[in-house]
């Protein structure tokens, strides 16, 4: 698209923050090429593209993650050069952002997390009752109710994401710039969140979003920016806009709908949980999960969807052996009672798990073959020994299968973009021997071409035999890629739905109560 295109589409009265020609490149990588975008004060503008794109460079560009000199072209706010030296300089002149991995100090509180190295002070020490204050106070106003005395490291992963959030709309900034700001959040207070945003945009602050859930792109943005090899290739308005227009542009190609047809009748039960009791740490508080019975065959995909606290992630956990807490019921695989204890006997049992983090069990330091092979080591030392051909073997041949797109099997895994993270967690799994595969928001921060085909993988994967448990908390990717959904809601499945009852409207409905 022109610049003079780009003018055209951008029409408004006094742009708050504008990049001219705005140009970033890394070592062999043009990662930004002559980006000219405005955002105007109280419109929301949603940037999307494949990874790769840019958008992270460029959102890093204007929150000064990636400095002033560091980069060539312009950017103005309120009228005004805008050149900033880090991030806090970027702070100080009204633009916040909102990273897509949450980076927080678990050990310490949640109010010492929120006002870190911005501590206020009394007499040249820190004023804690004031902190304690503050972030009281922005959990209020982003309606958290959490204690700020809490460790940081005590809330899941979603509460982490919120606290995060609300630790930037304490700010007070005029552009508040969000990525991926709802990959750890449920429908229901990802819904929150774009109330907050709306208010945010009455009150005159401009609002720049990455996001690769189209739903909500469509459902709250005034703007789609489109991004694709480092250029801006399409600003909408969203209402004059269709779905298929804006993935064509991200991928460089006319794109259908990404609904698979069915798979054939699934046959038997492959996984059978009976009565699962979840409990936290503390014994006197409900069960996280509270009786869950549900079964998945082999080349089915099954569904676990609820809000915040249903205990869909725990009840994904403790079939594969991995929480921490008291677990109670009967899990079944191929009819037989296995009684799991620890993940490595989930994994002799033929259960693989891809945690919601993909930190949490990716070595991203180390190379694509290793973290492959981690779960066939037995396999791959036969005599005591590793049998270093015979992994690269195995490593090179998954790698081909799940076109896996790297250099080599060499390279760190913390290179690959989000979506080939994800398939090396799957190869690792499928090398393994597993039959069983719990997925737990598989497609967290992977970009809408990426996620169709990670979603037509599983289809692939459930024709072959496999049986899936898809935990999702995005109602738009279990209605794209189950056979049945289960809705949970306070620990306890409530309802069960498929075929032309399988929609997101009932999912939301069960899991709400309403």
């Amino acid at each position: 698209m022109s610049s003079s295109a780009l003018a055209e589409a951008e029409v408004g009265p006094a742009p708050l923050l504008v990049t001219r020609a705005l140009t970033k490149r890394f070592p062999g990588v043009l990662a930004v090429d002559r980006c000219e975008l405005s955002l105007q004060a109280g419109e929301i503008v949603a940037l999307l593209g494949q990874n790769g794109a840019g958008k992270s460079t460029l959102i890093k560009i204007l929150a000064g993650v990636h400095p002033a000199g560091s980069y060539h072209g312009e950017i103005s706010l309120g009228g005004q050069p805008f050149r900033p030296g880090s991030v806090a300089a970027a702070e100080a002149a009204g633009i916040a952002l909102v990273p897509q991995e949450v980076n927080v100090a678990p050990d310490l509180s949640v109010a010492e997390n929120m006002y870190l190295h911005a501590e206020p002070t009394r007499f040249g020490l820190i004023d804690a009752p004031a902190r304690h204050a503050a972030a009281q106070r922005a959990l209020r106003e982003f309606s958290l109710a959490i204690d700020p005395r809490t460790p940081m490291g005590a809330l899941d992963l979603a509460m982490q994401q919120l606290v995060v959030i609300a630790r930037a709309l304490s700010k007070k900034a005029r552009v508040l710039i969000l990525d991926e700001p709802t990959a750890a959040l449920t429908d229901h207070e990802a819904q929150r969140l774009f109330g907050h945003m709306r208010r945010l945009a009455a009150q005159g602050v401009a609002c720049l979003f990455v996001s690769h859930r189209l739903a909500e792109v469509f459902a709250v943005a005034d703007r789609i920016a489109v991004m694709r090899d480092g250029r801006l290739c399409g600003v909408h308005r969203t209402g004059a806009v269709s779905r298929d227009t804006v993935v064509g542009e991200m991928v460089g190609r006319v794109v259908a709908g990404t609904r698979p047809a069915a798979v054939a009748s699934p046959s038997h039960a492959a996984l059978e949980v009976r009565g699962l009791v979840v409990r936290d740490v503390d014994p006197r508080r409900r069960p996280l999960v509270d009786g869950l019975s549900f079964t998945a065959s082999s080349g089915e995909i099954v569904g676990l969807f609820g809000l915040l606290g249903a205990g869909c992630g725990e009840a994904a956990l403790a079939i594969f052996g991995a929480w921490n807490g008291p677990v109670a019921g009967e899990v079944l695989v191929g009819g037989v009672a296995i009684g799991i204890r620890d993940p490595a006997h989930a994994i002799r049992s033929g259960i693989g798990l891809m945690a919601q983090d993909r930190r949490d069990t990716l070595l991203l330091d180390h190379s694509i073959a290793e973290n492959i092979a981690l779960a066939s080591l037995a396999r791959l030392t036969p005599h005591g020994f590793l049998d270093l051909a015979a992994l690269r073997r195995l490593a090179a041949d998954y790698v081909a299968q799940l076109q896996i797109k790297a250099p080599s099997i060499d390279v760190a895994v913390g290179t690959l973009s989000g979506g080939n993270q994800q398939k090396v967690q799957v190869a690792r799994w499928l090398a393994s021997g597993a039959r069983i595969l719990l997925l737990v928001d598989p497609t967290r921060g992977v970009d809408v071409g990426a996620r169709a085909e990670i979603n037509a993988l599983w289809r692939r994967l459930a024709g072959e035999g496999y049986a899936i448990v898809l935990v999702s908390s995005e109602s738009e990717e279990l209605v794209e890629a189950c056979d049945r959904v289960l809705v949970l809601r306070n620990g306890r499945a409530v309802s069960e739905h498929r075929g032309d009852d399988l929609t997101e409207e009932r999912l939301l409905r069960a899991a709400a109560g309403v």
